[in-house]
């Protein structure tokens, strides 16, 4: 068995570079994404949301994680969140839809030696649900208050909105399906789990509470956490580029999540790297979307706002929804 903590460590510095060329070997049709099914064009509607606000029953700042300065200059270390498990967003409706949305698009999901889990990319051009849901203002407000700063999607299509599908091996030789210690190439990243706690066994999403620097899967040093969110709908919200995290084998079952990445449109700075997205579509068909990448990200942040067809989302907003949850006592 296996100690609570031992999970791989993705590639990291030459090794990433490393997949990158192999991907870039790969032939054109096992690099290409399979097309998904519409979900029946079933559009977003904000009564999805639940009424009441979202409750992050835990949740600490970067502050608290050990950071001392910001990795971005329009926030402070202690307003941007680095962890919260989040409860009540979605209303049983809304959970509904969410479920069968991403049980749809099972069918365009891949795996691959490196990414050891199906899962199915850029599930916003694929779903008129969760593209709707992306672009919602009511929804983008609700998840900047749990970060912190205003949010808008990620500009990078690949990178803003994934469902992650993890079963048990099959076969004792078959590896186990488990996303391995790693840090995102997006900061902003909230993962909603879309099963029941009595569909799976394992699956456990773990973090290292502490800063980059001093992650050791040697010595966690008693900072090794596992998050208490079980119920579907829930979700875990993580400053991802700045915490180490991991999903732990599933022993029995299904465990499906939707994992959305988001950016402050009031700064230009963003942590992706070529050869972090390079290390999953090959170098050549990396080059353009890094290309748009770097432009959207100079875009104003009201005209950000204008190209979803919303109003600007302010840091004020932000901050008294947040004031509010201290007040009731769930900040």
């Amino acid at each position: 068995m296996a100690r609570e903590g031992d999970l791989p460590v993705f590639a990291q510095g030459l090794e990433r570079i490393k997949l990158a060329l192999r991907a870039s070997c790969l032939p054109a049709s096992r690099r290409k994404r399979p097309e998904a099914f519409l979900d029946t064009l079933h559009e977003w509607n904000d009564s999805y949301l639940s009424s009441a606000s979202p409750v992050a029953g835990y949740a600490k700042s970067l502050t608290e994680f050990g950071y001392a300065t910001s990795p971005i200059h329009v926030a402070s270390p202690d307003q941007l969140t680095a962890v919260a498990e989040v409860g009540g967003l979605f209303s049983e409706q809304g959970i509904t839809e969410l479920r069968r949305a991403c049980y749809q698009l099972e069918a365009a999901s891949t795996t691959s030696n490196w990414i050891i889990s199906n899962r199915t990319r850029a599930a916003t051009q694929s779903s008129t649900l969760i593209r709707g849901m992306m672009n919602s203002r009511a929804f983008l407000l609700a998840v900047s208050r749990i970060a912190g700063v205003p949010l808008v999607p990620h500009p990078l299509l690949n990178a803003r909105s994934q469902v992650n599908y993890f079963y048990p091996p099959e076969t004792p030789d078959d590896k186990a399906q488990i996303g391995m210690w790693h840090t995102d190439g997006t900061s902003f990243v909230l993962n909603i789990l879309l099963s029941d706690p009595g569909e799976y066994e394992g699956g456990e999403f773990v973090y290292f509470e502490g800063p980059v620097e001093q992650f050791d899967t040697h010595d966690f040093g008693g900072r090794l956490r596992k998050s208490k969110v079980r119920a579907c709908g829930d979700a875990v919200y993580i400053y991802g580029s700045r915490v180490f995290h991991g999903v732990r084998p599933v022993t029995s079952g299904r465990r499906m999540s939707l994992v959305l990445s988001f950016h402050c449109p009031y700064t230009v700075e963003d942590v992706n790297t070529f050869w972090h997205l390079a290390s999953d579509d090959g170098v050549l068909s990396t080059l353009r979307p890094w290309c748009a990448l770097k432009r959207d990200l100079f875009v104003p942040a009201p005209e950000q706002y204008r190209q979803l067809g919303i109003e600007p989302i302010s840091f004020v907003e932000v901050a008294a929804g947040r004031e509010h949850r201290s007040i009731k006592g769930h900040g």
